[in-house]
């Protein structure tokens, strides 16, 4: 969808077609939505009980990946209505109960409702 906004614009800027700026405008619309899930949803955690540390994976624009390492004892567990975007929770996609913050950021990270979690990483006592 990044790139398809950015054709349709690049192509009604460079004068390919006028008709152009319909497609975009549409797709435009979705883009408050879009940059907030971008902003806060978190595709993969990785415990690292070594270090003490949580690895998170966001997944950025233009498909690229953005890691953040978070110290567990900085890790909160926050209530999503804390997060100034409630247009994220319009879709049922999100989990309200799986959201976290990182204390010194404030980073946030939010979960896939429909994830899949490593029970004994979720039960492990750092996190705890």
């Amino acid at each position: 969808m990044d790139y398809f906004i950015l054709g349709t614009f690049t192509g009604w800027l460079v004068g390919a077609s006028p008709y152009l700026l319909l497609p975009f405008a549409a797709a435009s619309m979705s883009l408050p939505r879009k940059m907030a899930a971008v902003k806060y949803f978190t595709f993969h955690a990785e415990l690292l009980p070594h270090t003490e540390q949580v690895v998170f994976h966001k997944a950025a624009l233009f498909g690229g990946v953005v890691r953040h390492t978070v110290d567990i004892k900085n890790l909160e567990k926050i209530d999503a209505a804390l997060l100034p975007v409630p247009l994220m929770w319009d879709v049922n996609m999100f989990d309200d109960q799986m959201v976290f913050r990182d204390q010194e950021s404030k980073e946030c990270f939010v979960f896939d409702k429909e994830g899949a979690w490593n029970k004994d990483a979720l039960e492990h006592p750092l996190l705890y």
